[in-house]
């Protein structure tokens, strides 16, 4: 079995892949690659001004993209993938472009559901995720909690308020009046 050689990177040993490894795991242009979304909102991937070519609707939502629009993806909207938008299924992919430490920082979509469901973990995971991520975090639970009120553990939603110095549960109640007035308005 061929060796991998290492080299330090910012004090962390990452494995670089050696030559025979990217011939053992080649790509096919036209295969499809899994990407999932990890936003409650529209997310559009190569968009030429008019229209995407790849929109995703919802949280959670995977599509299989061919490796080369994949290519374009990674070049045009990493900024994108490190704000934890998406993430990129495929491992060859992630180890040949060499985004292991990039994927490595991102909240997978098992981790936001346990927030969002109030799990056990909710905590420690939103405590351990980057700033970018716990704003993000927060305003998918204030839209969940807007959407239904008893959608998520209040308890969790609480405890994370106080650690975020955000009142979660109200910006959720103010939200939910904002959009009651409005659909008030147009039935007018």
């Amino acid at each position: 079995m061929p060796r991998k050689s290492t080299t330090r990177v910012s004090g962390n040993t990452t494995e670089i892949p050696n030559e025979q490894e990217f011939v053992n795991n080649k790509i096919s242009l036209d295969e499809l690659i899994p990407v999932v979304s990890l936003i409650d909102y529209p997310l559009n991937l190569l968009s030429n001004g008019r229209s995407a070519k790849y929109r995703f609707e919802k949280f959670g939502q995977t599509k299989q993209i061919i490796y080369q629009d994949i290519l374009q993806i990674i070049e045009q909207y990493q900024s994108f993938m490190k704000q934890n938008y998406f993430m990129i299924l495929d491992e060859r992919v992630i180890r040949r472009h060499g985004l292991q430490e990039v994927q490595s920082k991102l909240l997978s979509k098992e981790k936001l559901e346990k927030i969002l469901n109030g799990d056990a973990s909710a905590v420690s995971i939103f405590k351990s995720s980057s700033e970018s991520q716990k704003n993000m975090i927060i305003g998918m639970m204030t839209r969940k909690l807007s959407a239904d009120p008893k959608s998520i553990d209040l308890n969790v939603v609480d405890e994370i308020s106080r650690i975020a110095k955000v009142n979660i549960q109200q910006n959720a109640e103010e939200s939910r009046a904002l959009y009651t007035k409005e659909e008030i308005q147009e039935e007018e």
